[in-house]
């Protein structure tokens, strides 16, 4: 091993963008329990979570192909965040057990179907076929949709094709939008009887930014299913093209990163208020419940930590790899979740990685004790 000496010019540039790597993420693993209420701008350092991770990695790679021990700067840094880490990849072979046909075991379902249509595309009867085909394939017990799409009759009869895919006639649709022969919302199908449902309102009447839930009766056991839609960030066309232009070319304007900024800013703070009104309504469930849904923000967020605090998540229990399941413009993150209460055993997580939505769907399979 060389001396630290002698680091020439780009060296000490390397070092000193090392330490301010090293400090943004340190920063970073205070989003989770930092109400951004009260403290906003940390809440932009969990969200830059995974690329702070990344960079500190090239970092340890880069320290140690020149021989220096300035590798153990970023090393001990993503140790002291490892908690964070494993919320974010899952570091095992896949460690799923088989679906088995015990009376209390449940495969929930989650998946933000936008609209049953590719993202930023208009109706696709292939498209459609391809998501049907797909819950059928996955065979969920429990199955929430987000951004549901759905007619009174004919091919786009969402509701009558699910529930044929389902052999149930147990669901809980709430549309948030209506017109004479088509709605939007969202859904919850069911193989067993819903014996009680509701929606929490989380912001105005005819946003799709809600929870649902919805009680079912699975033998002699009740279980409440909560699927819910957490703030968006309301990105236009013309955000988004700004992103993509950034990425490619490099080049920054302020004022447009001034508006995405300030529309992260008010989902991070609608998102805390959102999460509290979820579990005090938890609070008061008589029976072993599960969280599920398009939760809108990363593993290394405040309101996804708030929601956890308690509960199993699926993906630290059973998860493999990187938990992406946002596959829109937007970074690709993990921002869709399924969370057991203590009563479950998680046996298995799925992020199945088929581009049709803007979202990848989430299956998990649950033992209640």
């Amino acid at each position: 091993m060389k001396d630290s000496k002698g680091l020439g010019f780009f060296g000490k540039v390397f070092l000193w963008a090392n330490c301010a790597l090293c400090i943004a993420l340190l920063i970073s693993y205070l989003a989770p329990y930092t109400d951004p209420r009260k403290v906003w701008v940390i809440a932009f350092f969990g969200l830059a979570y995974p690329p702070l991770l990344l960079f500190n990695f090239i970092m340890i790679v880069y320290w140690m192909v020149r021989g220096r021990l300035y590798f153990l700067l970023s090393l001990i840094t993503v140790i002291v965040g490892y908690k964070i880490l494993l919320n974010n990849v899952g570091f095992r072979w896949n460690s799923n057990e088989p679906r088995t046909a015990n009376s209390n075991a449940i495969r929930i379902m989650t998946y933000n179907a936008h609209e049953f249509k590719r993202y930023g595309s208009d109706n696709d009867i292939s498209t459609k076929h391809e998501i049907l085909q797909l819950i059928a394939e996955n065979d969920p017990d429990v199955l929430g949709i987000q951004e549901f799409y759905t007619r009174k009759r004919g091919q786009y009869d969402m509701i009558d094709s699910i529930k044929k895919i389902m052999k149930s006639e147990f669901y809980y649709f709430e549309p948030f939008s209506v017109n004479y022969d088509q709605a939007e919302g969202m859904a919850i199908f069911s193989r067993y009887p819903i014996f009680n449902f509701g929606l929490i309102a989380l912001s105005g009447k005819t946003t799709g930014n809600q929870c649902l839930f919805a009680d079912i009766q699975k033998g002699d056991k009740k279980i409440r299913i909560y699927s819910m839609h957490l703030q968006s960030i309301r990105f236009e066309p013309e955000d988004y093209k700004y992103l993509g232009d950034v990425s490619k070319k490099g080049k920054a304007n302020m004022s447009a990163t001034k508006r995405l900024g300030s529309k992260l800013k008010a989902a991070f703070l609608k998102r805390a208020e959102q999460v509290y009104t979820v579990k005090d309504h938890a609070k008061q469930c008589p029976y072993p419940y599960i969280y599920s849904g398009d939760f809108n923000d990363t593993p290394a967020s405040y309101a996804v930590n708030v929601m956890a605090t308690g509960m199993k998540n699926t993906f630290r229990e059973k998860g493999t790899g990187i938990g992406r399941t946002y596959n829109g413009d937007f970074p690709n993150y993990q921002i869709d979740y399924i969370m057991a209460s203590p009563h479950f055993d998680v046996k298995g997580y799925q992020i199945i990685q088929k581009k049709l939505s803007d979202h990848y769907p989430v299956t998990a399979d649950l033992l209640l004790k």
